[in-house]
């Protein structure tokens, strides 16, 4: 059997890219600003998404999963940058590993799999649209985005 490299589908991480940038936008509002958060809540999960920056072309967003059933060094957290003049949006950092690269040698000394990015842009897009199902914004988050609307 032949041992062939693992080749990036570009089309494919560029099409999950563009339907996470669309979930993310129906997700956080135009109106919250750099430093704000929002907690959606799916079920005995929580999803907490923070502004870490706003410019005119990106916003770079901070995401932790956090389980109510485990401890708190078991959460997922992700970055992820959403390009605005593109419409996309990727995970650009994951349990602290940054950047993530298109594709590893396997194996590896960090075990990463081939297609490390491509799943995690995947895993971002299953649980945003999960959100967007289930999801139930924090009567907190709300309240902290009308505050935020009223003092500017």
């Amino acid at each position: 059997m032949k041992d062939t490299a693992y080749k990036v589908d570009l089309s494919t991480l560029l099409a999950d890219c563009e339907m996470n940038y669309l979930r993310l936008s129906k997700l956080i509002p135009d109106e919250l600003a750099e430093g704000s958060s929002l907690s959606i809540g799916v079920g005995t999960e929580t999803l907490q998404l923070h502004i870490m920056e706003r410019a005119p072309y990106t916003t770079m967003i901070d995401l932790s999963l956090n389980h109510a059933r485990t401890q708190g060094w078991m959460e997922t957290r992700l970055q992820v940058r959403m390009y605005h003049d593109a419409e996309l949006a990727e995970v650009v950092e994951s349990q602290g590993v940054r950047p993530i690269r298109p594709r590893y040698t396997y194996p590896n000394d960090a075990m990463f799999q081939q297609d490390e990015k491509a799943q995690l842009n995947r895993f971002l897009g299953e649980w945003l649209s999960q959100c967007l199902r289930c999801g139930e914004i924090s009567a907190h988050s709300l309240t902290e985005l009308v505050s935020q609307q009223s003092n500017d």
